[in-house]
């Protein structure tokens, strides 16, 4: 969210909090996949409302810097996408967004083999 939002005078929020916001609406996503990164409602029951159009994490940053809309983002964001314009802050309330390993069967090969095996060596990892 933008630096200068409401919710920046607190340390995390909830996502009931947060459910007075539009959030980005990207629109190549389905709903089982939109639902899993920003959930439709919050535990309570309130709808989550998608607003502006999104088509790239830019965008949503941008629409966010000017408080036009709150985005939900993994924890990693906090470290790579660091702006003076976004305030990062935790929600307390919602799931930690899973993340995979995938790549197309037909172009496996000895070094995609050998990085799973070094991930799933490694297993879930909290940030």
């Amino acid at each position: 969210m933008a630096t200068d939002h409401e919710l920046t005078r607190l340390t995390t929020v909830s996502l009931d909090m947060v459910a007075d916001f539009q959030h980005a609406n990207p629109p190549t996503w389905t709903d089982n996949w939109a639902d899993g990164y920003v959930p439709s409602h919050t535990r309570s029951g309130r709808r989550i409302e998608r607003g502006p159009l999104v088509h790239n994490t830019e965008e949503a940053l941008t629409l966010a810097s000017t408080g036009d809309l709150v985005s939900l983002f993994p924890a990693h964001m906090r470290r790579y996408w660091s702006r003076p314009d976004i305030a990062y802050l935790s929600v307390t309330d919602i799931a930690a967004l899973p993340y995979a390993l995938v790549w197309r069967t037909e172009t496996e090969n000895d070094p995609i083999r050998a990085f799973a095996r070094v991930a799933a060596d490694i297993g879930t990892l909290a940030i």
